[in-house]
């Protein structure tokens, strides 16, 4: 197990493999291991390097001609974080909402990225699982736990990760077994609300070249806004999972890794406040409901709803992967197989009052197959290269029941009242044939051209009928008997990239690429034949220079970006209707990452974003994009004895004022700066540790997420940033 924070650097002889200590790009300034990688490219790493794959090659950080940030999993400890959904806390840039209502998320990389309102989309911004694609934004809402490292893949990533990957790309590694028995654990309690969290696992050593690594979670949040019927808080949320890691390298020319991991979410309850009551209209209804005055139009962590159902949504996953490498002579032949599936049900209030005025139920599966082969040339030559093809097929289903019984419509008499039941089960393939050519046409400089040719088809049927007479089910949205849809999507993407070495620790770079993410059907447009959206496309053109000390006491990189997203698939609510309409985005900016060790012990950072994000038709800003994001810190570590070392962390995270949907009458979210302070006694070989950690410590109050009141012509929801949490945390490891 890497130590906790601290410059050192661990070598295994045996397997001549690496494992480098380095800053964590995006807000994190920690060092992360990088275990069972070979040499990377072009350099030899050394103390302070940390080699990514985001090339589906080892390369260390600093070499590769693209922005990438990297997360360690002492980051995720330093702030108890164990979702994706906390990815952002640790990682700066990344800006991720939710709607409040059931797993969907919304994600996006310098400003760009799918919205949470579409379960149909697969996100512009991909998620990579130990190589294996996770198509949908509910996979955002997964566990996160036990991971060697998240590298976040900036700009258009198309040419070598795939289709829909188009705005970015985010990848998360397991950690795997050593070669000793070992164990580890962390577990924490929260103080401020009670919640619990306990995370470990143990390698286990089962032959001379065989072992496992078991490893689990098991966390309860208890929320953080208050509902004045139910007297509870929500949304709680209850996470479980498990993995187990097995690594076989049965001679010296193979090895195999397999990888199953099940885990579970629960939430119960909503965190939505209204925060613009309509005129008085969410007040009146609550009244007749017979809870008056509960409705207080404001953020303020206070909400009001209840009924006959009690909210709640449960996402159930399942992942396997088995994954090989032959050496071939000087070549590396791999095969990368994936499974995924996924359950999602949930059932909700979504009216946000008093009374059963709209009701929500979603059944949803998922179910993928995806496999992988490529051969990748040596590196020590001027020419090398990656040559693959992939082939994914998925399965997609979601039934979703909407109930809608409000007490006043069009005319007198007439209500805006009904239910119905809409359908889309639709069969996805994808084939892609891929390749990567890299030329040192100097000692210095380097050229990289890479593309992707791919099939796309989707074939499916879409249907919607009557649960329950009324104006919504007969006239808004009337009865379609399931009918085929089908659409197909042909496209090359390509990337290129000119890298020159001014010297082993400094480097410019310019990139060019193009990704392409293919239309499909929306679920809630109220006439069916007019679901179909078309394809998205990106391009992102960009530069940079990398810059690091030979002793790795400092580091600054700095790149400029611009990316023009033509066709974006955009989610427009529209009272109960979501409507998906394409429309032209533009996002340019700078981005910058440095850290400095003065003195042995202390390392300042800083990382921000810049990112002007504009509709290139209307200028209006986009959805989910500040201009400025970004975190500034400190690291400290000191020995009191022999044995003990003192540990501060401490980092200010800003984020300047974001929209969230396309339309002036939904309120934005005004600049958030959260503070936060950990504080540790360790062991000096870090064989346990005591941390206190705090997050948002001032309680600052901000809009997180906002969309307008279902049902209602006007008015606004929204759901605020999460309040101060203190939490004791316990870790060890034997």
């Amino acid at each position: 197990m890497m130590r906790q924070s601290r410059p050192v650097l661990a070598q295994n002889a045996a397997s001549q493999f690496v494992i480098g200590i380095a800053l964590c790009f995006a807000g994190a300034a920690t060092q992360a291991k990088a275990q069972d990688a070979p040499a990377a490219e072009n350099a030899t790493p050394v103390a302070g390097d940390i080699l990514v794959t985001a090339r589906k090659r080892a390369e260390t950080v600093q070499r590769v001609p693209t922005t990438i940030g990297v997360v360690g999993p002492e980051a995720l400890a330093a702030t108890s974080s164990t979702s994706l959904l906390e990815l952002p806390s640790v990682a700066s840039g990344i800006n991720i909402t939710r709607p409040g209502i059931g797993n969907e998320v919304g994600i996006t990389i310098r400003g760009l990225g799918s919205d949470a309102f579409e379960p149909s989309f697969h996100t512009s911004v991909g998620l990579f699982a130990d190589e294996i694609y996770i198509p949908h934004n509910r996979g955002f809402a997964a566990s996160m736990f036990d991971v060697e490292r998240i590298e976040v893949i900036r700009g258009t990533q198309s040419a070598l990760l795939g289709r829909n990957s188009t705005l970015g790309a985010v990848k998360l590694v397991s950690r795997k077994p050593g070669n000793e028995f070992a164990a580890d654990f962390r577990t924490s309690y929260e103080f401020e609300r009670g919640s619990t969290q306990f995370a470990g696992g143990v390698d286990i050593p089962i032959a001379e070249n065989l072992a496992v690594r078991v490893a689990g979670l098991v966390s309860d949040d208890q929320g953080w806004v208050y509902n004045r019927i139910s007297q509870d808080y929500g949304a709680r949320r209850k996470d479980t999972a498990y993995r187990a890691v097995l690594r076989w390298q049965p001679s010296d020319r193979l090895d195999i890794t397999a990888i199953a991991q099940h885990g579970v979410s629960q939430n119960h309850g909503l965190a939505i406040e209204f925060i613009d009551g309509n005129g008085g209209t969410a007040e009146f209804l609550a009244a007749l409901a017979g809870y008056p005055g509960v409705v207080d139009e404001k953020l303020d962590l206070v909400t009001a709803y209840g009924g006959k159902i009690r909210p709640i949504d449960r996402l159930e996953s399942d992942r396997y992967s088995l994954a090989a490498n032959l050496q071939l002579g000087d070549y590396t032949l791999t095969s990368t197989t994936g499974y995924y599936d996924y359950h999602e049900n949930d059932i909700h209030d979504v009216d946000v009052l008093p009374g059963d005025y709209y009701q929500r139920i979603v059944d949803e599966s998922g179910q993928q197959f995806s496999q992988e082969v490529r051969i990748a040339s040596p590196t020590d030559r001027p020419f090398d290269f990656i040559a693959g093809v992939s082939y994914l097929h998925e399965k997609f289903d979601n039934k979703t029941i909407y109930d809608l019984n409000y007490p006043f419509g069009p005319a007198p008499g007439v209500n805006l009242a009904g239910a119905f039941r809409v359908r889309l089960a639709q069969d996805t393939d994808v084939f892609s044939v891929f390749g990567q050519a890299n030329y040192k046409v100097t000692e210095q400089l380097h050229v990289s051209l890479g593309g992707r040719w791919t099939d796309e088809r989707k074939d499916g049927n879409l249907g919607r009928e009557i649960v329950k007479p009324g104006l919504v089910s007969l006239v808004a949205f009337p009865p379609y008997a399931p009918f085929p849809v089908k659409r197909t999507d042909n496209s090359f993407d390509y990337s290129a990239s000119v890298q020159y070495d001014v010297s082993t620790n400094a480097m410019v770079f310019a990139s060019y690429s193009k990704g392409t993410k293919a239309g499909g059907f929306a679920l809630t447009p109220m006439l069916l034949q007019n679901a179909g959206y078309g394809r998205e496309t990106a391009k992102t053109a960009e530069i940079g220079l990398k810059l690091q000390d030979a002793g790795r006491r400092w580091l600054f990189n700095i790149s400029a970006f611009n990316t023009n997203v033509d066709d974006f698939q955009q989610v427009l609510i529209k009272g109960p209707v979501v409507v998906v309409e394409s429309a032209d985005l533009r996002s340019r900016g700078v981005e910058l990452e440095a850290y400095w060790r003065p003195i042995s012990g202390l390392q300042i950072r800083l990382s921000n974003t810049y990112a002007d994000v504009k509709n290139k038709t209307t200028g209006e800003p986009a959805p989910i994009a500040p201009k400025w994001s970004g975190s500034a810190g400190i690291d400290y570590r000191a020995g009191i004895n022999r044995d003990v070392d003192f540990i501060l962390d401490g980092s200010v995270d800003y984020r300047s004022r974001r929209y969230y949907l396309p339309t002036d009458t939904t309120p934005s979210g005004a600049p958030f700066t959260p503070i936060n302070i950990s504080l540790a006694l360790a062991k000096h070989d870090d064989s346990w540790e005591v941390r206190l950690i705090g997050r948002n410590i001032t309680n600052e109050l901000a809009l997180a997420s906002a969309g307008p009141a279902p049902g209602m012509p006007f008015g606004s929801i929204g759901i605020a940033e999460r309040s101060r949490t203190i939490a004791l945390q316990l870790s060890g490891r034997f």
